[in-house]
């Protein structure tokens, strides 16, 4: 049986290395590495990569703004079977904020910058209805006074500003 192959330390013949002729002793440079984690600036010098998919802070204000909405309007339908319209009309009335930041929530994975602020200060708005609400004796207006809270703690997190200040495709 003959051996057709040279052996692993002979050199092998192939096509010339791209580049400047190399000279002995000094050190070559070939371009920049084509890293798809660096490729249009991302990565290394440009600050923290950018998520591709929505973090889970930003799910957790959205999904917590919708539960929010969808319990004021069960709210609101009840207090009307129960009551009166004039108190549920109240009760949709101290929590306008919170449904019109409903509405913008459905945004958060297209939207930018803009959408996060609005959703901050409606949701720091909806703070003080809140606190008008529990001041005044009306126990319904703790749970969105809560979770107009955590909203604006969650929208507020750095991750958060980064995932509605990046490139759109």
């Amino acid at each position: 049986m003959s051996n057709q192959f040279p052996p692993p330390s002979a050199p092998q013949p192939g096509p010339p290395q791209p580049g400047p002729p190399q000279q002995p002793g000094l050190p070559t440079y070939n371009g920049p590495a084509q890293d798809p984690a660096h490729a249009y600036g991302y990565g290394y010098g440009q600050g923290p990569m950018v998520p591709q998919t929505m973090p889970g802070v930003v799910r957790a204000a959205q999904i917590v703004i919708w539960v929010l909405a969808g319990l004021t309007v069960l709210g609101s339908i009840f207090l009307i079977a129960l009551s009166n319209p004039e108190t549920a009309g109240a009760a949709l009335g101290v929590n306008i904020c919170l449904l019109v930041a409903a509405g913008m929530a459905f945004r958060f994975g297209t939207a930018g910058h803009g959408i996060r602020v609005t959703c901050i200060v409606l949701m720091s708005v909806q703070i003080l209805f809140g606190l008008g609400g529990a001041a005044s004796g009306n126990p319904g207006g703790l749970l969105p006074l809560l979770g107009a809270i955590a909203t604006v703690i969650l929208l507020s997190q750095s991750i958060a500003g980064a995932w509605f200040k990046r490139p759109r495709v």
